[in-house]
């Protein structure tokens, strides 16, 4: 008889500004700027490979163009060193760089869709992750428009989907 493998989902780690798990201030980030938040540990092994990861935006502070963009990456290290962690972050929630992205993992896009400054855009998918320590990085690629900075609840949020074999 064969056997099943579901999907159990575990509980979530979010990175905001207030009430995460870790700090991500993502409220008034510039057009064209940079944010990484602080340095997540997912726990040691044995556990998930395979995460859900959202997205969220809240808005902008002024109406956003259709069709711009804001980027996740993540960073990675096994030993939750700076000498070790994707793209020379520093692990805590900050500024960063441009120059570093290339070196980081894309995970994708929340594109806007229209030019509603409050209207929140949401993107979602899933990533392997086989490092202990995840660095989330934001790019708000708009030419323009920061990112709301009032009352915003920007978010981040990774959740472990393991198999489970029954």
């Amino acid at each position: 008889m064969a056997n099943l493998v579901y999907i159990n989902e575990g509980t979530s780690l979010t990175w905001t500004n207030t009430g995460g798990d870790y700090a991500l201030d993502l409220g008034g980030l510039a057009a064209g700027g940079v944010r990484a938040g602080t340095e997540g540990n997912l726990g040691a092994a044995p556990r998930s490979d395979m995460y859900r990861w959202t997205l969220v935006i809240d808005g902008w502070g002024t109406d956003p163009a259709v069709g711009e963009t804001v980027d996740l990456y993540l960073a990675f290290s096994h030993d939750g060193t700076q000498a070790t962690r994707d793209g020379d972050l520093s692990g805590t929630d900050g500024a960063g760089t441009t120059v570093s992205l290339p070196n980081l993992l894309f995970l994708g896009s929340a594109v806007v869709q229209t030019t509603t400054a409050a209207d929140e855009i949401v993107c979602s998918g899933v990533v392997q992750i086989l490092h202990r320590y995840v660095t989330p990085v934001v790019h708000n690629q708009s030419a323009l428009d920061a990112l709301l900075n009032t009352s915003d609840e920007h978010k981040f949020i990774l959740t472990p989907i393991p198999t489970e074999i029954q």
